[in-house]
């Protein structure tokens, strides 16, 4: 599995079997987990280097609108 797909389906393991068909067929839904992966990498590193407070809660937030967007995305795929 690619990793930025273990990332988003280890967040949200129910949505798992639409998470990957999306991932294998849709260009959109692939670049929005690498984004995901990318940006929950790059919270974790923050997180371990106690980076400043105000770069950890921007990250956070782009963390939450990602989730927000694959959850859409995951809801909208027909018969999901």
């Amino acid at each position: 599995m690619h990793p930025s797909l273990r990332v988003v389906t280890g967040r949200f393991p129910d949505i798992k079997e639409r998470a990957v068909h999306l991932f294998e067929r849709d260009e959109d839904f692939h670049d929005l987990c690498e984004e995901y992966g990318a940006c929950a990498e790059a919270m974790s590193r923050l997180e371990t280097t106690g980076s400043a407070e105000g770069l950890r809660r921007e990250y956070a937030a782009l963390l939450l609108r990602l989730e927000h967007e694959l959850l859409r995305y995951v809801e909208e795929l027909p018969n999901g």
